[in-house]
């Protein structure tokens, strides 16, 4: 199967909207982000629910993610459960290394801001799928990293592929599994009308 994973800009104008505003407009983008993916994959979707975890509920017999920042947003639908996260590559604090992850994890990969991200997203991205939130960060471990565009997870003895994609000094994670990725990279023009 194809996944058609969506990354669209946030245009300017949420920039200047207040806290909660600017949040619910880029959630309303990443539903159309969503809305794209499914197109692309041939599925029709309902009414969005989230169980009481705050996990996405399948619509349809059909699973979906969401994320977002101030300037990016981000969504896929799937057959199988799924999981999106993007981050923007900007230095933290030092001691977040050793949050997201081990020496052994840090071991694989030259530890530097763009590694710390790549790591961060892929456990986010898998820990969506799993349905648990960040407290799971450390018991997701980095098992390999084959390329610049994979990483390999395990998380309790199960295996996750993510695929990432890099987008204006953002990072994206999908959760791969056995499918192919299919990036659906949307310009400002193409962005549909974040107003209610």
């Amino acid at each position: 199967m194809t996944l058609f994973p969506v990354v669209m800009p946030v245009i300017e104008a949420v920039h200047d909207l207040s806290g909660k505003e600017q949040v619910a407009c880029l959630s309303r983008l990443a539903r159309e982000a969503l809305k794209v993916s499914a197109e692309k994959s041939g599925v029709k979707l309902g009414e969005l629910l989230k169980d009481e975890n705050g996990s996405p509920c399948p619509v349809s017999g059909h699973y979906w993610s969401l994320s977002h920042k101030p300037e990016c947003a981000a969504a896929v639908v799937s057959r199988d459960k799924i999981g999106i996260d993007v981050e923007e590559m900007k230095p933290r604090t030092e001691p977040l290394f050793s949050y997201v992850a081990s020496e052994d994890e840090w071991g694989l990969k030259e530890k530097s801001w763009d590694t710390f991200f790549r790591y961060w997203t892929a456990k986010e991205a898998t820990l969506k799928v799993i349905g648990i939130g960040i407290g799971g960060l450390r018991t997701c471990r980095i098992i390999s990293v084959p390329d610049e565009s994979h990483i390999v997870l395990d998380y309790k003895g199960d295996s996750f592929l993510v695929e990432q994609l890099r987008y204006k000094n953002h990072i994206v994670a999908v959760v791969k599994g056995g499918n192919e990725i299919e990036w659906v990279v949307l310009s400002e023009s193409q962005i549909p009308s974040t107003k209610s």
